[in-house]
């Protein structure tokens, strides 16, 4: 870039940060600069093209920060090994240097202040404003937190992340910068200590990985589900071939299809479907319904099951799920907030007026989401495809290893 375009660059920013961007006009960024608006237009075509020129030098700035801390870029979908090899300690050091950057680099600094008052003028520098400076980061953090198992991700991202959003503003209006600099230090290591502490805490800190499942695994996860269901709720299982079945089915949600690993081992599935609520005033109310979802054997009863959910839900919530509707044990999944549906006023297709409906749980993602409802759920039709096609269950069953089929008590 040469100079000249360098200095159109750079007060541009500094004026957008001042007046807004908006405000700015070319003539005005032409009389700061000494130049003619015709002297201007050689370099950038219009205010616009500055302006994504100065977003483009804010992405390639945004990714040498996170380079030089060796702290991944994209997803943990797209980099599953870059976000389990980062640690608590990187990312205070990551944090320290952010808030830095934000504060005391002009050029991220003005492109913060220009964010900041643009933020509820128009769509996109609202978006621009979260990315860069609130849910953007929230949710990176977020995401490292959950690689290193630590419970309630989003939570404890957000205490994390809170306190130094606030100390931008609390550095802009310091009279003693470096006073403000030395707070947010503080307040990132005391944080980053508090973690460790609850990362040592959580379940003797195994390595769990919690992702989405990909195509690979799909075997793995069938015998998995298979391994956990034998002989529980009849002899033998259909679930892991409903599993498989449901896959391909319209109401799958691929977004939110989960495995659990713990030090590499396969040992948890989830999944979620579309489905629907027949409101008695007519309207279909959209849900989801959950499962199958399961723990290896050698895994249940040790607070995996739990953790999987938890974070199950949280993704679904974030994925915009209002309500899940499905059939489970209070006992368990009440921990997790679930309740009988019918104090919802959410009936069981089909089932007779005064029929046990205990096993028939709901839970509420977006609060309120279900007030007023009244209605009738039946669960999606590909959770039947083994009892409608017996045939073809039992050609998938023919290709995993026999295993021997019992009537035991508590079967339904």
């Amino acid at each position: 870039m040469t100079d000249t375009r360098e200095k159109i660059l750079l007060t541009a920013l500094r004026l957008f940060a001042r007046d807004g961007y908006e405000a700015v006009s070319v003539g005005q960024l032409a009389d700061a600069l000494g130049l003619t608006k015709g002297a201007l237009y050689k370099h950038y075509k219009s205010k616009r093209d500055i302006f994504d020129s100065i977003l483009r030098r804010m992405e390639e700035r945004d990714a040498e920060q996170a380079g030089a801390h060796d702290l991944p870029e994209g997803t943990p979908e797209q980099t599953p090994e870059a976000y389990n090899a980062a640690s608590i300690t990187d990312i205070v050091a990551f944090s320290k240097t952010m808030f830095r950057y934000w504060t005391e680099d002009e050029f991220a600094a003005n492109f913060r202040r220009m964010l900041t008052l643009e933020q509820y003028r128009t769509e996109e520098m609202g978006a621009l404003y979260r990315q860069y400076l609130a849910s953007g980061p929230l949710d990176y953090v977020t995401a490292l937190l959950a690689a290193l198992n630590i419970p309630r991700p989003r939570e404890r991202a957000a205490a994390f992340y809170g306190p130094m959003f606030l100390l931008y503003s609390v550095y802009d209006g310091a009279e003693d910068k470096k006073a403000a600099l030395s707070l947010a230090d503080e307040l990132l290591e005391n944080a980053g200590k508090e973690l460790e502490k609850i990362k040592e805490n959580s379940m003797e800190n195994p390595k769990i990985v919690i992702r989405r499942e990909t195509e690979q695994d799909h075997r793995a996860v069938e015998n998995l589900v298979r391994e956990s269901f034998w002989n529980v709720y009849r002899p033998g299982c259909v679930e892991h071939y409903v599993l498989h079945k449901l896959r391909d089915d319209p109401a799958f949600v691929p977004e939110l299809d989960f495995v659990m690993e713990k030090d590499g081992e396969l040992i948890g599935q989830n999944m979620f479907m579309r489905a629907v609520i027949r409101a008695d005033d007519g309207r279909d109310v959209p849900i989801m319904a959950m499962g199958p979802i399961c723990i290896a054997p050698a895994y249940k009863r040790q607070g995996y099951g739990k953790r999987l959910l938890d974070y199950s839900l949280e993704k679904a919530a974030e994925f915009g799920c209002g309500a899940l509707c499905f059939e489970g044990n209070i006992d368990f999944y009440g921990k997790s907030g679930f309740t009988c549906a019918s104090e919802f006023g959410i009936r069981y297709h089909d089932l007779p007026e005064g029929a046990d409906a205990s096993f028939f749980l709901c839970k509420e993602l977006i609060p309120g989401y279900l007030s007023g409802i009244t209605g009738e759920y039946a669960p999606p039709e590909g959770y039947f495809c083994a009892f409608q096609n017996p045939e073809a269950f039992e050609t998938f069953e023919a290709l995993f290893p026999p295993k021997e089929k019992k009537v035991l008590p508590g079967q339904l």
